[in-house]
């Protein structure tokens, strides 16, 4: 299976000393929420990553996939 591209929103700003946890996504601020965006090789990991978030207390809101020719350039492209 194909690595699959993630978009994950959680409640407000994550503090930089736990961005060092998510090392390996790309995070964005859009208040009131922060978005992380990578690709996980299978839902092994996407269920990593969540586990992740809980046990750093953020709060999730959303664990959206992207479709292949989706990623954080063109979610913040308008013209799409």
């Amino acid at each position: 299976m194909l690595e699959a591209s993630y978009q994950v929103r959680v409640a407000g700003v994550i503090p930089a000393e736990l961005l060092s946890e998510l090392h390996d996504l790309t995070v964005s601020v859009e208040p009131p929420e922060t978005v992380l965006h990578g690709s996980l090789p299978d839902q092994s990991a996407v269920v990593g990553l969540i586990s992740r978030i809980h046990g750093l207390g953020l709060r999730l809101i959303e664990v959206r996939r992207l479709p292949n020719d989706e990623g954080p350039e063109t979610l913040l492209d308008p013209t799409r």
